[in-house]
């Protein structure tokens, strides 16, 4: 994997080098195949995590915690939602349709009219984590390595004054959840941001650069998951060259202060911004390494 120390908040570059399609599509069924052998031989976490009011059960599904360092979790538009832990669409819906710039197939559209059905909640329509083909629920724990990448593209997206629109969150869940860790943050002022919270809600932001509506973007987020501040770690890939957080290749932070967290993809915003809002998202992927999950 290609560092550039050089590498600015440019949304734009000559991507690192990768590894061939042919041979990542060989790297992910081993890395399919190997999560099967472990499940087979009981070494994931098979006891289930208390769920949230108004989350979805997972049944007798188990939780797997991503420590294999292989691809682990695609979005695979074939299976719908299903390949989310859960959605939340107050009011929005999620579907699958095609590209609409026509480059990347099919990929998931995440649509809100924008009208607030309760006065007490924030207009939102997000996935909320990873569900596996055989069922089970990918999370993250102390101790975690994780790279998430994904491709999105917003349009319409409404933004206004000092307001913010989350496109992307690393939420926790569990006892001592609070504030997203992290959270990918378009501004009224035509940028998007990466923010971190840490325990004591205090905000930072790691990076930022202006915004283009209609326009496909291609993010990883390198992760150590860890409620030590010392141990946890952030790293950010946009459009294939590395970022700089704070002046630095990456971030130590506390990326965990609850039970488990997961990430959320859509549009979720503070109550100053009016109108619809459309969220596509096309070859989300959670794995080990930064070749896993690069779109």
């Amino acid at each position: 994997m290609r560092t550039d120390p050089r590498a600015t908040a440019a949304v734009t570059g000559t991507p690192p080098h990768r590894t061939p399609r042919r041979r990542r599509k060989s790297l992910l069924l081993a890395g399919v195949a190997a999560t099967t052998s472990l499940a087979a031989l009981g070494t994931w976490n098979a006891s289930a995590s208390p769920e949230k009011p108004g989350q979805e059960s997972a049944g007798s599904s188990g939780i797997r915690s991503p420590r294999a360092q292989a691809a682990q979790w695609e979005a695979d538009p074939a299976r719908g939602t299903k390949v989310f832990e859960g959605v939340e669409t107050k009011p929005g819906e999620i579907s699958v349709v095609d590209d609409p710039a026509g480059r990347h197939g099919r990929t998931y559209k995440l649509h809100t009219s924008g009208e607030k059905t309760d006065p007490d909640e924030r207009v939102r329509v997000e996935t909320r984590g990873h569900r596996t083909p055989d069922g089970e629920r990918l999370r993250f724990q102390e101790g975690d390595t994780v790279h998430v990448g994904w491709r999105s593209l917003w349009d319409p997206l409404p933004t206004a004054g000092k307001n913010w629109v989350a496109l992307w969150q690393l939420k926790d869940y569990g006892s001592g959840a609070a504030t997203p860790p992290l959270s990918l943050r378009a501004r009224g002022n035509g940028t998007v941001d990466l923010e971190y919270s840490d325990p004591d809600l205090k905000t930072t932001e790691l990076w930022n650069t202006g915004l283009k509506t209609g326009h496909w973007y291609d993010f990883v987020v390198g992760l150590t998951i860890s409620s030590d501040p010392d141990k946890g770690k952030v790293e950010f890939w946009v459009n294939g060259e590395k970022q700089q957080l704070k002046g630095a290749n990456s971030f130590k932070g506390a990326t965990l202060r609850a039970d488990w967290v997961t990430d959320k993809w859509g549009v979720y915003r503070s109550d100053g911004v009016k109108g619809p809002a459309t969220a596509y998202l096309n070859s989300a992927k959670v794995g080990g390494s930064y070749d896993d999950v690069a779109p």
